[in-house]
């Protein structure tokens, strides 16, 4: 985040929908199709409650669902979206953290301040503690962050974590060792018509 973003950060802005689940890489897919579609809001609900599009237990795990993964893509347009649905896998993956990241400030900074700092100083693997180092440094600049249950920051960090090990940049979430990551192109390009090429260091992970 710019240093003008820290200043007027909304703690709720820069979580996001974080807690709603990590990249939902199969459920994003059938979602962005159908929005695709442009469908009136009642047809939206008919294909969460009674299609049962996203083959969940429970409605009120589907629309938890949706209303995750809408949040995350709906902004960025229909370009984007379309761009999401095909896109080759590898891409589809990097756009999902693109999304996320846009959504949740907050994994930006931990890329940025913990997995970058771990590459540039030549560490293996990132530590256990990474997330809750990192979570009580960000509460010294943003004490709201102080307000979240013990349960809630663990579960952002879980999150978190598997966000970057599905996205190729950690081996699992138990060894936590850096992999290098190089954006695709079409990705690269994606973060400068989203007016944010600052994303592009942070996605990278070559040193």
């Amino acid at each position: 985040m710019t240093d003008n973003a820290r200043r007027a950060v909304n703690i709720k802005a820069y979580l996001g929908d974080l807690i709603g689940g990590s990249l939902l890489i199969a459920e994003t897919r059938i979602i962005a199709e159908s929005l695709l579609q442009q469908l009136p809001e009642d047809e939206w609900r008919a294909l969460v409650k009674d299609q049962n599009i996203l083959q969940k237990r429970s409605v009120k795990t589907s629309s938890r669902y949706v209303r995750v993964i809408r949040t995350r893509i709906e902004g960025l347009g229909q370009d984007f979206i379309s761009a999401l649905v095909n896109s080759t896998d590898r891409a589809y993956i990097q756009l999902l953290l693109v999304a996320v990241m846009i959504n949740s400030p907050i994994v930006e900074d931990f890329m940025r301040l913990s997995l970058s700092e771990a590459k540039r100083t030549y560490k293996p693997n990132l530590p256990s503690t990474a997330w809750q180092d990192f979570y009580e440094t960000q509460s010294l600049k943003y004490p709201d962050l102080n307000n979240y249950s013990e349960s809630t920051i663990k579960k952002l960090g879980t999150n978190v974590i598997k966000m970057l090990v599905l996205s190729g940049y950690l081996s699992d979430a138990k060894k936590r060792e850096i992999y290098p990551v190089y954006l695709m192109p079409e990705v690269r390009e994606w973060l400068l018509r989203l007016n944010r090429p600052d994303l592009v260091e942070v996605m990278e992970c070559t040193i």
